[in-house]
């Protein structure tokens, strides 16, 4: 069928493609990535309804459990009153009333805008402490679930599984030929970016080694197993009886038993070549979870009693890349960090510590969690060690999993994985004619699992996607051969496919333009698709803030030099930075936790005192508000030193202006923004200068 072509070449583009961008971690190619999904979506309701089937397989369990992880990420997002919030989730309450800031007058206290601020009113506030990043995040997870439903229903047809199982078997062998090339060579580029980090290990087109190694692990156990079922169709063709293989090769002018022995050949360079990219990551956790789930697997098959041909490229590839590392000094480093493998779960930055912070964290939000893919805007607040060390993630996605959506979505997910594996086992049979196909990808399945015991490779879009597209093959496997496709049933309503279709192809459409949102944030005339994203329009409004902060610097530098700036330029000045501080209070309404957003209203507000001062008005309780801003920052992001040297410079230029309190405290923050900043010399001199200028005054008379 020509839609079924288009489908599958479709995801076989998506497939190859995703891995290339540094693994599609970033906002727009990963927005880009989701909304390909979903227009893949698209494509499949019409092509199922079309053939005579249900648009959705509405009884499949993969779809239902899906649907009900969903809708925990759907509901994070709805706005419930702050009494009902405080009940599920109390820390989520504590810190929206604590650091969202409650717009300010500038001077007119009894204005309708200050007696509508001081009225109690009844807010309505949702569950997740980002909503953009929870939405975008539940896109992300309904364009893989749709994924591997698609994938599902292609792979049970021969020729549709075999184009996808070489599909990623291509995109591993690149990855695999890419990064030895850059390790061996020297390189270390991807493509035209030179890279900065993990220079001395192979990452294909990956950033992290882990990712990379997460990668191969989920597309070698294919090559083995292609390479497993050549060996055995030699095998059973060499052990026929002579008669049977002559009348089997009458009339063919090759002999298919070397055609057989060479594909083995080739699948098994290959398999090898992913193997020593493997190693050359030298990924501790990539290395056992690979070895972990191929033992698995094949005792798995050995229990079956038909897994010989399997063991065998197995033992070959393992073999082979042992004695290869075993040459030379070539094994030292693998050996020296699986050595070190102890050691680097202690310390302040340590897997151990950071599982003990994400600890806490699931501790403060036990019930609802902080909302699905709001992890790294919220963990900052939890951080206790590593100080001046950037940290997003858990480093473990099954506890980033769960302070991301608490007990009620970890027991949703149990159940939605029981639920699918009660219906795929209880059967007790799979299909033949996937040969080793289905193991390998189960074996795919176990290393990445054992690996995000370590690691985030699910965090990363091409991983994610490699994933459900194997889940999709597995259950495909596991399930009782059909005539049709692999899932739903022939609709018995009467009513025409595009009748039955044009509902879910809405849904999924109206999907694909909202998650392809951040890919088209820089276009002006779409920015607006993208509205909820209040980090990125957080940059926005600082841009903005330049040219009126720049405006204010002229005016009080004049003012310095003796001159008299007019009180209605600075009234002016004043009105400019008040629209942009009810812009930045919006956002934080938003996103109470971005510290740069605390950072960027506490300096809004310092320039509001100064041009207040220009103006000739009297503000009261001006810098105090300023400060309590900074401070807030700082409070949620106490290990960033970024944060701390661009408060401490603030509070130095604000020195002359404030108080013997104020100096204090700002004293302490300078001093700590110093200390975790020792690479910055030009911060620690002006620290330096404004105490020697202040130890004379404070000195007594002699």
């Amino acid at each position: 069928m020509p839609m079924e072509r288009v489908l599958l070449c479709g995801m076989i583009l998506v497939l190859v493609a995703a891995p290339l961008p540094f693994g599609s971690v970033q906002p727009a190619v990963a927005a880009a990535l989701a909304a390909s999904c979903l227009a893949l979506g698209v494509i499949w309701v019409v092509w199922r309804a079309r053939s005579g089937l249900a648009p959705l397989p509405w009884n499949d369990p993969l779809l239902i459990a899906g649907a009900l992880f969903a809708l925990v990420g759907l509901l994070q997002t709805i706005p419930i009153p702050r009494p009902a919030l405080a009940a599920i989730s109390p820390k989520a309450a504590e810190l929206r009333r604590q650091y969202e800031p409650a717009w300010r007058p500038a001077t007119d206290a009894t204005s309708p805008r200050a007696e509508a601020a001081a009225t109690p009113q009844l807010e309505w506030r949702p569950i997740t402490l980002y909503p953009w990043a929870t939405r975008q995040a539940t896109l992300r997870f309904v364009a893989f679930l749709l994924t591997a439903l698609i994938t599902l229903d292609l792979a049970s047809r021969s020729s549709a599984r075999r184009a996808l199982v070489a599909a990623l078997l291509a995109s591993g062998g690149f990855q695999a030929v890419y990064g030895l090339a850059e390790y061996f060579s020297g390189h270390q580029q991807i493509f035209v970016y030179v890279k900065k980090y993990y220079t001395d290990v192979a990452t294909g087109t990956f950033i992290n080694r882990n990712h990379f190694a997460g990668y191969l692990e989920m597309t070698l156990p294919l090559a083995i197993a292609l390479a497993g079922a050549a060996l055995s169709g030699v095998r059973a063709r060499a052990a026929a009886p002579a008669a049977d293989q002559v009348a089997a090769t009458a009339g063919e002018e090759t002999d298919p038993t070397g055609r057989r022995l060479f594909a083995a050949a080739g699948l098994l360079i290959l398999a090898l070549t992913m193997a020593t990219a493997l190693a050359c990551s030298r990924s501790r956790m990539g290395i056992a979870s690979i070895l972990m789930a191929l033992l698995s697997v094949g005792l798995y098959l050995a229990w079956r009693g038909r897994g010989k041909g399997f063991a065998v490229a197995t033992a070959a590839v393992v073999g082979a890349a042992a004695v290869l590392f075993s040459q030379g000094e070539s094994a030292a480093p693998i050996v020296d960090r699986f050595l070190w493998a102890a050691d680097e779960f202690k310390g302040t930055v340590g897997r151990g510590s950071i599982w003990d912070q994400a600890a806490g964290m699931f501790a403060a939000f036990p019930v609802a969690g902080v909302g699905l893919g709001a992890f790294s805007y919220v963990f900052p607040i939890f951080r206790t060690a590593g100080s001046g060390v950037y940290l997003d993630h858990a480093h473990n996605d099954f506890l980033e999993l769960a302070t991301e959506v608490g007990t009620i979505g970890c027991a949703t997910a149990l159940l939605g994985v029981a639920l699918v594996a009660w219906t795929l086992l209880r059967h007790q049979t799979s299909r033949p004619d996937f040969g080793y196909l289905g193991p390998a990808a189960a074996a795919g399945l176990a290393a990445i699992a054992f690996h995000s015991l370590t690691d985030f490779n699910l965090a990363i879009p091409s991983n994610a996607l490699t994933f459900a597209v194997l889940v999709g093959i597995v259950a495909c496997w596991m399930r009782v051969p059909v005539p049709a496709l692999a899932a739903g049933s022939r609709s018995a309503a009467p009513r025409p496919w595009f009748a039955r279709a044009v509902a879910p192809a809405a849904v999924l459409a109206a999907g694909m333009l909202v998650a392809v949102g951040p890919a088209l944030a820089n276009v002006s005339a779409l920015s607006a698709i993208d509205a909820g994203d209040a980090a990125r329009q957080f940059e926005m409004a600082a841009r903005a803030s330049e040219p009126v902060l720049s405006d204010l610097q002229v005016l009080v530098q004049t003012q310095a030099a003796g001159g008299d700036p007019s009180a209605t330029a600075g009234e002016y000045i004043e009105k400019r930075i008040e629209a942009v501080i009810g812009q930045e209070v919006d956002l934080l309404r938003r996103l109470p936790t971005l510290p740069e957003g605390h950072i960027a209203l506490g300096r809004l507000e310092i320039a509001r005192c100064a041009a207040t001062d220009l103006a000739g008005s009297v503000q009261e309780n001006c810098l105090p508000r300023a400060l309590g801003e900074l401070q807030a920052g700082l409070r949620l992001g106490p290990m960033n030193a970024d944060l701390h040297a661009q408060v401490a410079r603030l509070l130095i230029a604000s020195w002359p202006v404030l108080d013997e309190a104020e100096r204090q405290a700002a004293g302490a923050v300078i001093e700590r923004a110093v200390e975790m900043n020792r690479g910055d010399p030009s911060l620690a001199g002006n620290w330096a200068a404004i105490r020697a200028m202040v130890a004379p005054l404070s000195a007594p008379p002699g």
